[in-house]
């Protein structure tokens, strides 16, 4: 496998190009530092009052590398003119430079989907998206030919699912919970599936279709079965007929606990969208918000001493009531214990009532 290396380099107005974030982290620092300079100065060509975007793909003979390199810019009120130039690069071994040529098209795809995490003032949410930019890079070798943009469009997905089927599979994919769904075509499905992981920014979806060859339930996100299949060995699929189990073709959705009012106000507030990178970087960065509020969450309840009003915390976290329950389930593990530390009116009532 090819060495792989992701850089996101910024102009600064003191220092000049500048890496901002680079994977592996153990890479050596002169090499990221003069992978900055070439990236920024080869993009820009050292004019950084322009604004202007693009690609390119280079190579670098004397560390044995090529480079695939999208420059854009980034509204910034603290530098000068407004802007600060900006670039990711992908790089690999010099021997496999074609890769990036194959690719060209998906790596640029990929990249602007990123984009508006790298403009967001919270910078948590840009190396959550950089961190996931760098797993699918880390894939463009394992493929046979291209690797191609997701297929379908949200608008389009929206169309083979019913919209509150679609808010719960969503749901279950945000707070990680396992789901299973069956249909007669499994091919179909599963490219629905991977035309969802768009929308999930805190993860890779792993997404496993069962064939008349599996022996075995493997680990996964989502599992796709045709009911053909799953009629004919229902004892192997016993174990997984509690979870959220979503019927493709008749739209049942059976075993979903708790509420899906985030999801669904997600994708009642696209439907005014009509351009899907729209709608998936409206979604995604909806999701890294919440995500980054259980964070906040978890250290606030983490430092309290006995309990906190709910009341409290949702004015700190600057969050409505009616999404308290997704924040929750973002704890994972963490939610059973740290859930005691929190007071509401009714728990208040109740105690008063029994003393």
């Amino acid at each position: 496998m090819t060495r792989k290396i992701l850089l996101f380099s910024m102009f600064d107005d003191e220092f000049g190009p500048m890496p901002a974030f680079y994977l592996p982290a153990d890479e050596n620092e002169e090499l990221i530092m003069n992978l900055a300079v070439q990236s920024l100065t080869a993009s820009f060509f050292g004019d950084y009052s322009k604004e202007h975007k693009g690609k390119a793909i280079m190579a670098l003979t004397t560390v044995d590398l090529a480079m695939f390199i999208y420059f854009f810019v980034i509204p910034s009120s603290k530098a000068r003119g407004g802007t600060r130039p900006a670039a990711i690069s992908i790089l690999v071994d010099k021997n496999d430079e074609n890769l990036l040529y194959i690719n060209s098209t998906y790596l640029e795809n990929r990249i602007k989907q990123v984009l508006p995490a790298l403009r967001s003032e919270d910078p948590s949410t840009s190396t959550v998206e950089l961190m996931r930019l760098f797993q699918d890079i880390k894939k463009i070798d394992q493929q046979v030919g291209p690797l191609q943009p997701d297929k379908l469009s949200v608008k389009s997905i929206l169309e083979m699912i019913r919209e509150e089927n679609l808010a719960k599979l969503l749901q279950c994919l945000i707070c990680n919970t396992p789901v299973v769904i069956v249909g007669k075509d499994n091919k179909s499905i599963v490219t629905i599936c991977h035309s969802l992981s768009a929308l999930i920014p805190h993860k890779i979806l792993i997404i496993e279709a069962v064939t008349p060859e599996t022996q075995k339930i493997p680990a996964f996100d989502i599992l796709v079965i045709e009911e053909a299949e799953m009629k004919k060995r229902l004892e192997m699929f016993q174990p997984l007929l509690e979870l959220p189990l979503l019927y493709m073709d008749d739209g049942k959705f059976l075993n979903f606990r708790g509420d899906f009012i985030f999801a669904e106000t997600l994708l009642k507030k696209t439907r005014k969208m009509k351009i899907d990178s729209e709608i998936i970087t409206f979604i995604r960065i909806s999701i890294l918000k919440m995500i980054k509020k259980a964070e906040q969450l978890a250290e606030l309840l983490a430092k309290t001493e006995g309990k906190i009003d709910l009341d409290i915390l949702l004015e700190k976290l600057d969050l409505k009531r009616k999404y308290f329950e997704l924040v929750l389930q973002l704890l994972g593990e963490k939610r059973v214990e740290l859930q005691k530390k929190i007071e509401t009116k009714e728990s208040r009532l109740k105690k008063f009532l029994s003393s």
